[in-house]
């Protein structure tokens, strides 16, 4: 299976003049990219994915190959709109310039940067007939380190986000699901974010942070920087499961956990900074990466079943204690939920959810 996965990197440390010319790079690309969207509304051009450069005739850029990516550019997004049946002439705001090996190359320096992005601009060098380049140095990060060992495409995305400029780089990899390994379970929840099926417990640490975060004011500067240390948080507690020897990991699908009783506002307020959502993806990620099979059962009962008898019963649960009122058994109610979560994934294929 190939894995897909990208980094951005910000655009900060090239002098004044470079960032003149990508200034000047911006702005003929988005006029361009508006003639070329003219002459495929007016039949003047097919409508095709390429075109060669000769078919092509600029009115701001010249460069053959750089009329090329922008004419490839115009034509995804007239043929967007008409699935969409919108034959509307589209307003361009935001722009991001793909482009590909023919365009750039990247040279690495262990330096001050880790690497410059040599790009080959769409104007010339004065009175010369050769398209002037650029150096535009680049410094990796935490996120980037994890795709050292992966294939690099040889396609950058150049994108203008206010007055900053950004690369994003695309990685691929090669990876086999395992065939061995154990079956593991976990189960999902507000008191503790993670609780296995061989009794550890992960994540107690976020309730501090959901409740931090129910009372402060939405969109304000703490309640955004708590949104991104709750964030955090959670891709640390995903990232230390043992994923070693692990073939199968078995969770609740969830999707609909919010919405399913009505309870007090200021609860609700609680539960909704508990982020189920994006633990799922975060363990479908790692699950692409990791080569383990990610598996989702239906959460129904799960909380209230008796693991040890199979006897369901909402009295059995007790907040963070289960006992069955059936044969007595007792443990705690995380615990409990993740080994029925456990023989549904093993034992039950009924209750598996694509």
């Amino acid at each position: 299976m190939i894995v897909k996965r990208s980094t951005k990197h910000i655009l900060k440390y090239q002098n004044k003049s470079k960032t003149k010319k990508l200034d000047l790079l911006f702005d003929l690309y988005k006029r361009e990219l508006e003639n070329q969207l003219y002459h495929i509304y007016m039949d003047h051009i097919p409508l095709q994915k390429n075109l060669s450069s000769k078919e092509l005739e600029g009115k701001y850029i010249f460069h053959s190959q750089w009329l090329q990516v922008i004419y490839k550019q115009a034509s995804e997004i007239v043929r967007s709109l008409s699935k969409k049946k919108d034959y509307r002439f589209p307003n361009i705001k935001n722009i991001s310039i793909n482009i590909d090996e023919r365009l750039f190359d990247i040279v690495k320096t262990n330096k001050e940067f880790n690497g410059f992005i040599r790009i080959k601009l769409p104007f010339f060098q004065e009175n010369k007939k050769r398209a002037e380049t650029i150096n535009i140095p680049y410094k990796e990060h935490k996120h980037s380190l994890l795709y050292t060992n992966w294939n690099k495409r040889k396609t950058i995305q150049l994108k203008k986000e206010k007055d900053n400029y950004f690369v994003n780089f695309i990685y691929e990899k090669n990876i086999d699901k395992k065939e061995n390994g154990k079956d593991l379970a976990v189960d999902i929840g507000y008191k503790k974010l993670i609780t296995t099926s061989e009794k550890d417990y992960i994540g107690k640490e976020l309730e501090n942070i959901y409740n931090k975060i129910s009372n402060k004011k939405q969109g304000s500067k703490n309640f955004k920087d708590l949104l991104i240390q709750r964030n955090n948080l959670i891709n640390y507690f995903c990232n230390s499961l043992d994923y070693k020897d692990l073939k199968n990991l078995i969770v609740e699908d969830l999707f609909l956990v919010k919405h399913k009783s009505k309870i007090h506002h200021k609860i609700m307020n609680k539960l909704q900074r508990w982020s189920y959502r994006k633990v799922l993806i975060k363990l479908e990620r790692l699950s692409e990466i990791e080569g383990f099979n990610l598996i989702k059962v239906d959460p129904a009962y799960t909380s209230q079943t008796c693991s040890n008898c199979g006897f369901v019963d909402k009295d059995s649960r007790k907040f963070e204690k289960f006992l069955c009122t059936k044969c007595g058994f007792e443990e705690d109610a995380d615990y409990n939920a993740a080994l029925n979560i456990l023989h549904r994934g093993v034992y039950n294929p009924s209750t598996l959810k694509t």
